[in-house]
């Protein structure tokens, strides 16, 4: 069954993006172009060889390796698309990647004691963590390339914690491409090659949630602790995901404890976090907009849009984005999306599978599912609720884990006696979403 979902989406999708090339009057070179074709091929190429493949590939020394080399191989080619239009390997990402790595090598110089006094003075909180981890690698060797590689790294080991995770709960085949499909994507890559704060953060929430389910599966103290370790340091990136994550980690237990008191008491605690979740994204998001609704949804979305088209679209998106804007069309429109493109396309197939993932979930009562499903969700409605759900920055950290139910919905529905829906919805549902967001947008 994957392997014929794949083929066709990559017929589909190849189809789709190549149409669009031509309806669309796009303002990039044909570089740029030429770069989201050629991500969007071999990220399909790649799961069309492993779905077809004989259950013992299906090891997370495998993965490792692919997705290093995968990694590495498509970060060279970003990178050399990224100088031969600017000069650079920041990958357009001039305002926040310059000041990470301007503040990154000033704080290399200094002592760690030093360096410290030096950020809490300077910078916000939720910038320390990714200013120290930064400035430490800068100490070790002080080259961005360096640092693009650590985080190459990362991407890769984070998507063998989600090989791990998955396997809790489908096959090894399904959770293999799961982990493969979201290690591979090109914005992924894409925040690999620049000097934010994406990768390093992403990879802290997914050994948090990876930990979690060590811990109630067995795993001892010890996974606990893991998991406390990481929820502190998600606080230095962006305190309101560690809330969400310990809302997710208690509708577990909430769950499992359901009809009594005490699990009465965790959906306040639940409930508490949430509203602290949504205070400190508003408050973050107040700091940049001064508290405009205007400036906030133009802060929340891609720049040249109505502000009621942006409005409608950022809470669309929340539950089916962010959609992939294959070429930019307005003056000003950032060219990374050229780089989120080919990523995006082939999560936009994955949109109706992750929503069956909660169904099956929830029909099977599968009682693993449920932090998975609880985060997603938190995450989808935080987002909605500044407006930034277009915005993929903001929505990064709980990206990798639809992944993760988008294949576990595939699983459950080859498996069920009479599936929920035919297997032509997915794409339909995909091309119609693509085709409207790349022709009307603007």
């Amino acid at each position: 069954m994957l392997y014929r979902l794949h083929t066709n989406i990559f017929l589909v999708g190849l189809l789709s993006i190549g149409i669009l090339a031509a309806l669309v009057p796009a303002r990039s070179g044909c570089v740029m172009t030429a770069g989201t074709v050629l991500a969007f091929i071999t990220q399909v190429a790649l799961l069309l060889y492993f779905c077809q493949q004989a259950g013992r590939q299906y090891s997370g020394r495998n993965l490792l390796g692919t997705v290093l080399a995968y990694g590495f191989l498509m970060a060279a080619v970003f990178m050399a698309i990224s100088y031969y239009y600017e000069g650079d390997t920041f990958m357009f990402s001039k305002s926040d990647a310059r000041l990470y790595y301007t503040n990154s090598m000033k704080s290399a110089e200094l002592g760690f004691w030093d360096n410290a006094a030096r950020l809490i003075r300077k910078h916000e909180f939720d910038d320390w963590g990714a200013l120290l981890f930064d400035s430490l690698l800068m100490a070790i060797i002080p080259s961005k390339l360096f640092l693009n590689a650590v985080y190459i790294v990362s991407g890769a080991v984070s998507s063998v914690l989600l090989f791990r995770l998955g396997r809790r709960v489908m096959p090894d085949a399904f959770a293999f491409c799961s982990a493969l499909a979201y290690g591979t994507s090109s914005f992924l890559i894409f925040f690999h090659c620049t000097f934010l704060k994406e990768s390093i953060f992403v990879f802290l929430v997914i050994c948090a949630m990876y930990f979690f389910y060590e811990a109630v599966g067995g795993g001892g103290p010890w996974a606990y602790i893991w998991t406390a370790l990481f929820l502190g340091l998600i606080v230095f990136f962006r305190p309101a995901v560690s809330a969400m994550l310990v809302i997710a980690f208690l509708a577990h237990f909430a769950v499992s404890q359901r009809g009594t008191a005490l699990s009465v008491f965790l959906y306040l605690i639940m409930g508490a976090l949430l509203v602290f979740s949504l205070s400190t994204i508003q408050d973050m998001v107040d700091t940049y907009t001064g508290g405009d609704v205007d400036a906030m949804i133009e802060y929340g979305t891609v720049g040249g849009y109505s502000s009621s088209f942006s409005l409608f679209v950022s809470s669309f998106a929340a539950p089916f984005g962010p959609f992939p804007s294959l070429f930019p069309k307005v003056p000003g429109e950032p060219l990374t999306i050229n780089f989120y493109g080919a990523g995006l396309t082939y999560k936009l197939f994955l949109t109706v599978p992750m929503w069956l993932g909660v169904f099956y979930a929830i029909k099977h009562r599968d009682a693993h599912m449920i932090p998975l499903i609880t985060y997603i969700l938190v995450g989808m409605v935080a987002t909605a609720y500044v407006m930034a759900s277009l915005e993929l920055r903001k929505v990064m950290t709980h990206i990798p884990f639809t992944y993760t139910l988008a294949f576990y919905g595939l699983y459950r529905w080859d498996t069920a006696e009479k599936p929920l829906l035919r297997e032509p919805i997915f794409h339909l549902f995909a091309v119609g979403v693509l085709a409207l967001w790349n022709v009307i947008r603007g």
